[in-house]
């Protein structure tokens, strides 16, 4: 915690965040300073950019969670003695901790410690900082803990996540006066909804050339899983990116739902052709269900290049324009790539 050349400004790129506007009173550091309560102009200020969504689970709300553990200690009147901690408790199936916590104040990194321990009846999780140095008046110190991390499918859908939270004291007494550090719920996020999500998986050719030293895969086959538990918004769309050194033309030639013949009503959305890309953009009428699975059959027309390639484009299968974000899972597998061709 004492490397000076970390700065403010490099402790905020690295969790990428801005100050926010709530600012909460909290009761006294303890010891250092008299009193039960601390001066009224102490205040903790969350700290954090947009807030993240957390699907808790079916038929409720997408939840708002902050999207990094950081607050600022705000103390214009009042000296913060060596000793003074600052602790943050949050759920760590939401958030990963740093490696240290840091603090800075203005353009320079303050001395402090950080411990994490646990709470084995509520399984939360408490980074405690101590400042091991007195802090003037008006330093404001920032206090990073960590960040949200995604969480994939099967575990994303977190059930009966717990508020993150803060609160300042002294190394000699508990901290009171423990604030939420939740932010306000956007509008965009929605109301009661059910998650969704979709897995893309397919099967690969490859076509060579120069005597099979030089190959480029590209799709045959697309598959696409449904997870559940919603049905997906909107239809089915995609996108096919590749080479048009290598690929000259792609068509959707065959189409089966649950391993069955479907007629899924696909159609071509738009091409891009330059140099270095050949993308085609394809929709379906197939709003997929819980379980349901989506396997398309593709016609690639191939060129065969006279050697080497100057450089290529790597083949991607990638999920389009599907609608509400919000309550769509984390499945991971919303796109499918090879970095494997053999161009030079």
């Amino acid at each position: 915690m004492n490397d000076s050349k970390v700065t403010r400004r490099q402790v905020l790129v690295l969790g990428g965040i801005t100050l926010g506007v709530a600012a909460v009173t909290v009761a006294g550091p303890g010891t250092a300073w008299a009193a039960a309560a601390a001066p009224a102009d102490v205040t903790l200020v969350p700290v954090g950019a947009s807030p993240v969504v957390v699907l808790p689970r079916v038929g409720v709300q997408p939840a708002a969670f902050p999207r990094q553990l950081a607050v600022q200690v705000r103390h214009a009147g009042t000296d913060l003695p060596a000793g003074t901690q600052v602790a943050v408790t949050y759920d760590p199936r939401l958030y990963s901790p740093l490696p240290g916590a840091v603090a800075t104040a203005g353009d320079r990194r303050v001395r402090a410690t950080s411990a994490v321990t646990t709470d084995p009846k509520t399984a939360l999780t408490t980074c405690t900082v101590t400042f091991t140095e007195a802090l003037p008046a008006g330093s404001e110190p920032v206090v990073v803990v960590g960040t949200a991390f995604p969480v994939l499918y099967p575990r994303d859908l977190v059930a009966g996540p717990a508020d993150a939270s803060a609160a300042v004291g002294h190394r000699h007494g508990k901290p009171r006066g423990r604030r939420s550090l939740q932010p306000g719920r956007p509008h965009s996020f929605g109301g009661v909804a059910t998650p969704w999500g979709l897995e893309v998986s397919g099967v690969w050719n490859r076509h060579a050339w120069a005597n099979g030293k030089r190959w480029y895969y590209y799709p045959a086959r697309i598959t696409l899983d449904s997870v559940g538990p919603g049905t997906a918004p909107v239809p089915a769309s995609f996108s096919v990116a590749l080479d048009p050194q290598v690929v000259s033309d792609v068509k959707i030639v065959s189409a089966r739902l649950n391993n069955k013949a479907y007629d899924a009503g696909v159609r071509l959305l738009s091409v891009t052709r330059t140099a270095t890309l050949f993308e085609t953009r394809w929709t379906t009428r197939a709003r997929l269900k819980s379980g349901d699975r989506l396997d398309l059959g593709l016609e690639v027309r191939t060129r065969k290049p006279s050697g080497d390639l100057p450089t290529v484009k790597h083949p991607t299968v990638a999920l389009i324009d599907m609608g509400n974000h919000v309550t769509q899972r984390q499945t991971g597998r919303t796109s499918m790539s090879r970095s494997d061709s053999a161009w030079t």
